[in-house]
């Protein structure tokens, strides 16, 4: 029984210290509106700060106490099925709980005046018939609020948790779309290069299986360690490399601090890919690919972050498609990090100078 008890209250859609504290926040404000009209009306006796403020705290109590039943009949109200039968369950519910509470908090308040008086009022006394009515419609208004504050708290939590199952699915398809997208790139470049070296080509569908083998890994995951996605792009570029074996170096500078961080699944083989295609291979002469992830703190805001940047060399600043970012992987990262990270990132990719682009993506850190 003592367990089951715990149980309901654990259901409740606030938890029970909140409820506590709201519950002594309205008390306070309660008992300095008595004391406010005690000396407003500068009555003859003198304010009983014990009595007043047992008074309204047991009020409070014990709807604390009565929470799980509070939210039965809110539950009771939401459930769709039945309409009538629950209508009139509810109605009911609502009356007898309203009752008893004013008379649960009657009888406590008569204990304690005796305690301080000396006196018992009578319960069933023609003033206790009138103060019960009158207190019930007291209690009744409580009820309600109190239900409708249930009823609203679990609204937003219907709504949030319909949301991110939106976003999730969302995510979900861009992810869908990119991995055709990635395959379809990669498979045309190993096309091209079966007429050029046939065992080059050998090579990359090799190196395309173990590519495969992550993507069928990981696929399921919308969000990835860095360590993991840069183990990824380096299969990717050792593919790329035996095709532009001579054009292309890589460099890479990962902080091994941030390695177990989570960031969204292949973000970064996009950024990767236009690296290759509008720097690498328009250029007349080799160039370099830089790939940088290092933890940083926003000075003004003190918040961390962490820091995905990709350079590269370029000879052909002009592109627009490199300098718009107008493309499907492109397009994708951004959609990506706007249903994970709202607007709490920063994504833009740039010239610094003439010979170098760079693309960076900066994530806040524990905000998943």
């Amino acid at each position: 029984m003592l367990k089951i008890a715990c149980q309901s209250y654990k259901n409740l859609p606030i938890s029970l210290s909140r409820m506590g504290l709201i519950g002594l926040l309205v008390c306070l404000f309660f008992i300095a509106k008595e004391y406010t009209d005690h000396l407003i009306n500068a009555y003859n006796y003198p304010f009983s700060w014990f009595f007043i403020g047992s008074k309204i705290l047991i009020n409070y109590l014990f709807w604390i106490v009565l929470s799980p039943l509070v939210y039965a009949l809110t539950k009771l109200v939401q459930n769709k099925s039945n309409l009538t039968s629950n209508a009139i369950k509810a109605i009911f519910g609502v009356l007898l709980l309203a009752i008893a509470h004013r008379a649960l908090v009657t009888k406590v308040n008569d204990v304690i005046y005796y305690l301080s008086a000396g006196y018992m009022k009578d319960f069933f006394g023609p003033n206790g018939i009138v103060g019960m009515v009158v207190g019930s419609f007291s209690s009744l208004i409580e009820l309600l609020v109190l239900m409708g504050l249930f009823f609203a708290i679990d609204y937003q939590k219907r709504y949030l948790k319909n949301q991110k199952e939106l976003i999730a699915a969302q995510l979900a398809s861009l992810q869908m779309q990119l991995h055709p997208h990635f395959l379809f790139n990669t498979l045309h470049s190993i096309s091209s290069m079966i007429d050029i070296d046939s065992q080059k080509a050998q090579k990359m569908l090799t190196k395309m299986g173990a590519l495969m083998r992550t993507l069928l890994e990981n696929d399921l995951e919308q969000m990835i360690t860095i360590e993991k996605e840069v183990d990824f792009i380096k299969d990717y570029l050792d593919l790329e490399q035996i095709r532009y074996a001579d054009k292309m170096a890589i460099r890479y500078q990962v902080s091994k601090d941030v390695l177990q961080t989570k960031v969204p699944n292949m973000i970064l083989q996009p950024l990767v890919e236009n690296a290759i295609k509008y720097g690498i291979v328009p250029a007349m002469n080799p160039g370099e690919i830089c790939i940088e992830i290092k933890r940083t703190k926003d000075e003004s805001s003190l918040k961390d972050y962490v820091d995905l940047k990709i350079s590269n060399t370029s000879e052909n600043n002009e592109s627009a498609i490199h300098e718009k970012g107008t493309g499907l992987g492109i397009q994708n990262i951004r959609k990506r990090l706007e249903g994970i990270y709202a607007d709490g990132f920063l994504f833009e990719s740039r010239f610094v100078n003439p010979k170098l682009y760079v693309a960076q993506i900066s994530l806040p850190l524990n905000s998943l």
